[in-house]
């Protein structure tokens, strides 16, 4: 099997984990048909089995993040991020509540796992604060999946009965889950969660890649650049349309600042500067490009214009990152889509 079309299975079956259908599918007792067909759960791994295979015939394959970058671009960048996703799930303890329970002997196996499909180099910080990133969103995932897959049953003794797919023959680990599920601070966290979802303006229309990954390509097929604000433009439109009302007026509230004149002695807004001033900022996060370059902003002594440049990432950082994660988390939901 060549390449790409493994690899496109293997995303189709990924996705499928993606939208819910998956690893935390219904396994109501006494279903003839679950007993005779395979989950999409259990296709991805067979996929990954065959990954492996081709590995061993033709070699791993080179994964790298360029200069300046905090994300690997590459024809295969999505199939490696739902590669470690796929790690991640069986490979972490269910019982772990937050990232910061997970143990680095964990995280050490899934690193190991995927240097025997891909070639990469933890020496590397880029490399190894994306990989370690894409293991913290794909554990808030799965535990995510797991939690809807709880709220389907109204009762929660049905529910306890009624394991997802990825927790078949693990009960403990599924009831674990159900107590924490039914628990009061749980409870209360998840209306906190609620209340922040209903002010998040919008989503976007990028799907599983990442908005670094979607620059690439348009530059790649412009023979430009693209800067922040067209990106945001078309990351945020669908068949020519934007997502909301939302999108489109930050969008045309950039152009507004692009359009602006600049007084004299005075440096014209940058287009980064442009999006932090209409999108706002936080720490670790560029809004309009997603998880990745983490710019640093800093005040000029003759304007109130910001300067960005990269920052260097100890293992500590990452760890604090986590956390930081973790706390913004309750008033703020990830803007993540894994589908168009």
């Amino acid at each position: 099997m060549e390449t790409n079309d493994m690899f496109l299975q293997f995303e189709e079956d990924l996705d499928n984990i993606a939208r819910g259908s998956s690893s935390v599918g219904d396994n109501t007792a006494g279903s003839s048909s679950q007993q005779t067909t395979p989950t999409p759960r259990s296709r991805a791994q067979s996929r990954l089995l065959e990954l492996e295979h081709h590995v061993a015939i033709n070699g791993r394959i080179p994964m790298t993040i360029a200069p300046g970058a905090e994300k690997p671009i590459s024809p295969h960048a999505v199939r490696f991020s739902q590669a470690i996703g796929v790690c991640v799930r069986k490979t972490f303890p269910v019982r772990c509540l937050n990232w910061t329970d997970v143990g680095r002997e964990y995280i050490e196996v899934v690193k190991g796992d995927l240097q025997r499909l891909f070639v990469l180099d933890f020496n590397d910080q880029a490399m190894n604060r994306f990989v370690e990133h894409q293991m913290l969103t794909t554990f808030k995932e799965f535990r995510a999946d797991c939690h809807r897959h709880f709220k389907k049953y109204s009762d929660p003794e049905e529910a306890r009965a009624n394991p997802p797919n990825a927790l078949v023959g693990r009960d403990e680990d599924w009831h674990f889950l159900c107590d924490h599920y039914i628990s009061h601070a749980f409870q209360e966290q998840s209306r906190t969660n609620k209340a922040a979802r209903q002010k998040q303006p919008y989503n976007h229309s990028s799907g599983s890649k990442s908005f670094l990954q979607r620059q690439y390509e348009l530059t790649e097929r412009r023979g430009q650049p693209v800067d922040r604000v067209e990106l945001f433009r078309e990351t945020h439109v669908r068949a020519g349309t934007f997502v909301s009302q939302a999108a489109k007026d930050a969008h045309n509230q950039m152009l507004e600042f692009q359009s602006q004149p600049t007084p004299e002695g005075s440096q014209p807004l940058s287009e980064d500067e442009i999006c932090d001033q209409v999108l706002g900022r936080r720490p670790g996060y560029s809004k309009g490009l997603g998880w990745g370059p983490k710019p640093k902003a800093c005040r000029t002594a003759s304007a109130s214009s910001w300067s960005t440049s990269s920052s260097q990432s100890t293992q500590k950082e990452i760890e604090l990152q986590a956390k930081l994660h973790e706390a913004l988390e309750r008033i703020e939901v990830q803007d993540r889509n894994h589908q168009a």
